[in-house]
């Protein structure tokens, strides 16, 4: 029945001779051996195919590598603060920190698992109003922003802990009153150094400016 098939066997002699009339012993050998044939076919399109496919990944530049995890992956959430404490905790290992003073307020932030933390605290500031008379000089007044920086201001330093460095301006008014004006402000890299003890962390990742996200 098959044996006239001088080409190459196909699938669609195998459908035809599948579906042809009752088969005797002789076609149905023919039709194994048409199976085996087909299924040769087969394997050879596939080796050649795979041998293509070698010779195109071993010319193809090598995938780079997958990033590990980073610490410093950009923040998605921003937390302020209220206590130095809770702060302190939460950023402790950061692996970037922040902190300067603006607006007379000592702000420090720090990113710590893709969230972005922030504390800042009131600096103080005072003015002393002097009056001199007959050789005496005496203490008309004296002017602090809020009560609740006094401990700061007798201490010399913020609540947080950090120090403070103080320094004086002398303005002398019109009406004879010198205004005496007490300035604080921090040492920048003593800040560092105390940051860096405080949140366990490397006194070279410690920036003074502002993270921005």
């Amino acid at each position: 029945m098959l044996q006239y098939l001088k080409r190459r066997p196909t699938s669609s002699d195998l459908k035809d001779a599948l579906e042809g009339d009752v088969m005797g012993f002789d076609d149905k050998v023919d039709v194994i051996d048409l199976i085996i044939n087909v299924l040769r076919e087969h394997e050879k399109t596939l080796d050649a195919l795979i041998a293509q496919l070698e010779k195109v990944l071993a010319g193809a530049a090598p995938l780079p590598a997958a990033a590990g995890p980073t610490e410093a992956r950009r923040p998605t959430v921003s937390v302020l603060l209220r206590g130095w404490a809770e702060f302190r905790g939460r950023c402790a290992g950061a692996s970037l920190t922040a902190f300067d003073v603006e607006d007379k307020q000592f702000k420090v932030s720090a990113v710590k698992d893709g969230v972005l933390y922030s504390y800042q605290e009131r600096m103080p500031d005072m003015d002393i109003r002097l009056r001199e008379k007959e050789e005496k000089t005496t203490i008309e007044g004296i002017d602090l922003l809020s009560a609740g920086l006094v401990p700061t201001v007798l201490r010399g330093k913020l609540e947080c802990g950090l120090e403070v460095s103080v320094r004086g301006a002398e303005v002398k008014m019109p009406n004879g009153v010198i205004v005496y004006k007490v300035i604080y402000d921090i040492d920048p890299d003593g800040a560092k150094g105390w940051l860096a003890d405080q949140l366990r962390v490397e006194k070279k990742d410690i920036l003074q400016g502002k993270i921005q996200v």
